[in-house]
């Protein structure tokens, strides 16, 4: 008889570890979704994001890629209102 599999190891991935971790991955997950212009569609950005290297724990936790895509909308818009005024 086999023990049945834990899935608590995967609650305490790395992204989950810290929030300054996760608040600085995301950051650059924005700014790697904004380089390959990739941050309009949540497919579109997992497979950059999975092309720039980050884990697939930390592209698929729940969340991560939506916030991601926040940042790199923001950072877009601040960037056309600093280039209007």
């Amino acid at each position: 008889m086999t023990r049945p599999v834990s899935l608590w190891q995967l609650t305490d991935g790395p992204l989950v570890a810290r929030q300054g971790r996760r608040e600085a991955v995301i950051r650059d997950m924005g700014a790697c979704l904004l380089l390959h212009d990739a941050f309009r569609d949540r497919d579109a950005a997992k497979d950059a994001l999975l092309a720039c290297g980050y884990p697939t724990f930390d592209v698929f936790t729940p969340g991560v890629v939506d916030d991601a895509m926040q940042v790199a909308a923001q950072e877009l818009v601040a960037a056309e209102m600093s280039r209007a005024s």
